[in-house]
């Protein structure tokens, strides 16, 4: 039998896969929420002072901040802000202890120098001459980290007589791995831990550190 013609054509039924649907379906509940997000930067570790940490080639405890007054050779009162640390080097070899990274710097990769691993210190303290770091042991001062022994590290910035000291101190700390140079270069080599991406180079913060800046008085 035939249909009339004058009779209404039915509309024959789209199918929509199911995998189209199920995606178009989670694009809604997306645009509903407000679009992708990345999920948040999950945060360094955060450590007590005084607790050691395990930094590869050291093992690190950050003791105190301190403000302090000191005379020099000539008498002369000098002001600073230091950091005192005990760091073992337990690796097989004499390490440098380098020096801070400026905040305004591109991260390098260290190289097993010790102090290139204090990533980051906030608040940012405004010295004429940038800090000086040395190892200290009794009373003399060196550059020099040998294997098998904790010694006091101490990072000093100068400061003003009226300069205003931080409350407290932040630190970043990086720790370090022992690999291969490169691809062709098989020579394994002390560097900080990290990611090279498009030949940039973004150190890991493996632990962060809050001293209280207490006032001491000097020798």
């Amino acid at each position: 039998m035939t249909s009339s013609r004058g009779g209404k054509r039915r509309r024959r039924p789209i199918l929509v896969p199911a995998a189209i649907a199920i995606a178009a379906a989670g694009l809604g509940v997306t645009a509903l929420l407000g679009g992708l997000q990345e999920a948040p930067e999950k945060p360094p570790p955060e450590v007590a002072p005084g607790k050691i940490i395990d930094q590869g080639r050291f093992s690190t405890q950050f003791i105190k901040a301190i403000d302090t007054t000191e005379q020099d050779r000539y008498g002369t009162p000098k002001r600073s802000l230091q950091l005192v640390l005990k760091v073992k080097n337990v690796s097989n070899e004499t390490a440098p202890v380098g020096g801070i990274p400026k905040p305004d710097a591109k991260p390098s990769m260290g190289f097993g120098e010790f102090a290139s691993s204090l990533l980051r210190i906030a608040p940012e303290i405004k010295s004429e001459y940038g800090p000086s770091v040395y190892v200290l042991s009794y009373g003399v001062q060196s550059r020099q980290l040998h294997p098998g022994i904790t010694t006091t590290v101490v990072v000093k910035y100068d400061l003003k007589p009226t300069d205003p000291a931080p409350s407290e101190i932040t630190i970043d700390v990086g720790s370090f791995v022992y690999e291969e140079i490169g691809l062709r270069d098989k020579t394994r080599q002390w560097r900080l831990a990290g990611e090279l991406d498009d030949e940039e180079f973004t150190p890991t913060v493996a632990a962060r550190i809050t001293l209280p800046v207490r006032q001491e008085q000097g020798q």
